[in-house]
């Protein structure tokens, strides 16, 4: 199966749950892996960071990029 690819700054783990930046979300074109996107269960961060739960596999790095 199919994995995204994850890092500290486009997702956030809470509670046991994935949740994806909306600009993760965008860069997702692969139509199965849309499907686990979860659009009604989201969180917003103080900052005004909004992330969107993911159900599926993922490989999450510890490497912040940029």
């Amino acid at each position: 199966m199919t994995k995204i690819r994850v890092n500290k700054s486009n997702s956030k783990i809470l509670n046991g749950k994935l949740y994806i930046s909306l600009l993760k979300v965008v860069q997702i074109k692969n139509s199965l892996l849309k499907k686990l996107i979860n659009a009604g269960s989201s969180i917003t961060f103080p900052n005004g960071e909004k992330f969107i739960e993911y159900k599926g596999d993922y490989v999450r790095t510890e490497k912040v990029l940029g």
